[in-house]
């Protein structure tokens, strides 16, 4: 058998070197894909752009509370390219102007070092609802090292998180002073088997004390509307005049501060002599009560002319100046010595109770000296620097909270919850079961919205509404 002979040029000459040169179907697949998807992407964005549709450069979904701008790019972006009448495409990042024409957002604190953009903290085009829940990197980037432009801090130089080196709020630190000048033992007020206002045995709440604003007017169980400050029951308040309420929420961030006439009036009456019922009105300087003492007293003489003979007594049978009782000689000397002993009860036992009163100088109607009541300075609203809602706490046992409350005998105890009792239940994100959410958002606010000026508002309806091409005809006019 003869053997093959195999050499380059024979084995070069089996290849095909024409291939590249003929269709197969494989070939005319790929071709098509390559060029007919780039074909229709080209003629639908051309299509969509005929039609001025802004989608197919949209980033993503809008916030619901920017939905009614529809396509209306233009509204919060600027052109980046005007060709005659026609705008081709957009800026990327919306610049703070366009933020500032509905949202009078005033700046944050005059002494920052760094201002950061409306868009950097409020992302939009992610879908998110509410565009306030900014992350806490937006605080933190200042917050973690923070830095003025001149001055020292007045705050906490190096805040990394809720849960994360996170001070211990104001009122609970070492160097603050309760202004409040009421004495109220917590502990007695609490206490099981309190008698009553008709001596019956009583068990307080919370709530018997400490009501939301919204529910100030609501009857009271300790309360009584005859001696109320009209401001308190008349009638035309904002709640009154739409009917009812709006939100459950509404007036129920805060604890309305307690008053003598809604909260201790039942128990603690201010009478001033054993055989006159009408008690002193409360909020009144005791220089004020002594012409009313006075007026009361010669009142009852008047129609009591056989207790002119009588000993003076005051409530109790306590006289400060001695164990004998006192005969007055005429009726002008009974109200004389009866006011005195009354007064003496009134300011140093009963006032006494809950205020501390100062010495005054003498009166110059009757030179006698009367001392003055403080005021009782209650913060409403112990951590101003922070947003607070006990309605969203609703839910929660006061006592919960408010753990000190039960044992507090000293007036100056502050019983606002510490940090740790909040991220106990503020300790992760809402998606984790069991964690309520802690970012900075929740409690504090960028914006120093007490300076917010009024808004002039520049679009109409039909600017905000309409389609893209029926906005800008009109705007072409």
């Amino acid at each position: 058998m003869a053997r093959r002979i195999r050499t380059a040029k024979s084995l070069g000459q089996r290849h095909d070197f024409h291939y590249f040169k003929r269709w197969t179907s494989w070939r005319l697949w790929r071709a098509l894909i390559g060029i007919g998807i780039p074909l229709i992407a080209v003629v639908w964005l051309m299509g969509m752009a005929a039609r001025r549709n802004n989608v197919p450069y949209s980033s993503g979904p809008m916030a619901s509370v920017h939905a009614v701008f529809g396509k209306q790019c233009g509204t919060c972006h600027q052109p980046q390219v005007t060709a005659g009448l026609v705008k081709l495409g957009f800026r990327k990042h919306v610049e703070d102007s366009a933020c500032l024409t509905c949202h009078q957002a005033p700046a944050h604190q005059i002494n920052q070092t760094f201002t950061p953009k409306c868009g950097s903290c409020h992302i939009e085009h992610v879908g998110s609802p509410h565009l306030e829940r900014t992350a806490d990197q937006t605080c933190t980037q200042c917050h973690a090292d923070l830095k003025l432009k001149n001055g020292t801090s007045h705050y906490v130089k190096a805040v990394l998180g809720f849960n994360s080196q996170h001070p211990e709020f104001a009122p609970l630190r070492a160097e603050f002073k309760d202004p409040g000048t009421i004495k109220l033992n917590h502990s007695i007020h609490m206490r099981a088997g309190l008698k009553g206002p008709n001596m019956e045995s009583v068990q307080l709440e919370c709530m018997d004390c400490h009501r939301f604003t919204a529910d100030i007017n609501r009857p009271w169980k300790y309360g009584d509307a005859k001696v109320m400050p009209a401001s308190m029951t008349a009638p035309g308040s904002e709640h009154e005049l739409r009917g009812g309420e709006i939100h459950p929420g509404e007036g129920r961030a805060y604890m309305a501060a307690p008053t003598y006439e809604r909260n201790c009036v039942a128990c603690h009456k201010l009478q001033f002599d054993r055989d006159i019922t009408e008690p002193v009105p409360h909020g009144k300087q005791p220089a004020e009560l002594h012409s009313l003492i006075v007026n009361q007293l010669q009142s009852y003489i008047a129609q009591h002319r056989a207790a002119v003979s009588q000993p003076i007594l005051p409530i109790g049978g306590r006289i400060p100046r001695g164990p004998e009782p006192v005969i007055a000689r005429n009726a002008e000397e009974w109200v004389t010595l009866r006011a005195a002993i009354d007064e003496q009860l009134l300011w140093r036992k009963t006032c006494a109770e809950c205020h501390t009163l100062r010495a005054a100088a003498n009166t110059a109607a009757t030179q006698v000296s009367f001392p003055e009541v403080p005021k009782a300075n209650i913060k409403p609203i112990w951590l101003p620097n922070s947003v607070f809602s006990h309605y969203s706490h609703i839910s929660i046992d006061c006592k919960s909270c408010h753990s000190k409350s039960s044992n507090s005998q000293e007036t100056s105890d502050i019983l606002i919850p510490s940090i740790k009792t909040c991220q106990s239940c503020h300790n992760g994100k809402p998606e984790k079961v069991g964690q309520a959410e802690n970012g900075c958002f929740l409690c504090h606010q960028y914006h120093q919205w007490q300076n917010q000026e009024p808004i002039k508002g520049k679009y109409s309806i039909p600017q905000l509404t309409s389609s893209l091409d029926t906005r800008n005809n009109k705007l072409s006019r």
